[in-house]
């Protein structure tokens, strides 16, 4: 244990500066540090912007989001109501035919509508 105890304390021993070691720290205090660049973003006015700017892509983001969610569900109302529409239109068609083919008695003539079978109409 003395080995390593006196190179303790020969390697704590004070020791005298060397020449002009004052100077230099004072010189090194005085230029501007790497850190000092990047303090500027992080003064509260640079978070203020950095936060005002995040927040305004956020409800820009989100209003963009309802927009398209509200495009998309109008176009899926418009497709509903075009299939529905595509659907009386062929019940009428079928209808037609019908009246048709009981008023002529013609049917190999007139094809049938897509599907098949004819379905009874209740409209007028």
């Amino acid at each position: 244990m003395d080995r390593l105890e006196d190179a303790l304390r020969e390697a704590l021993r004070r020791k005298q500066a060397p020449e002009g070691f004052a100077e230099r720290v004072l010189a090194r205090q005085s230029t501007p540090a790497r850190w000092d660049r990047f303090r500027f973003w992080l003064d509260p006015p640079s978070l203020r912007w950095a936060g005002a700017a995040a927040l305004t892509l956020v409800l820009l983001a989100g209003i963009q989001y309802s927009a398209e969610r509200r495009r998309r569900a109008e176009g899926e109302a418009a497709k509903q109501q075009i299939l529905t529409a595509l659907r009386i239109t062929a019940d009428r068609v079928e209808y037609t035919r019908e009246k048709v083919v009981r008023a002529t008695g013609i049917e190999a003539l007139i094809p049938r509508a897509a599907g098949g079978q004819a379905k009874p109409a209740n409209f007028i």
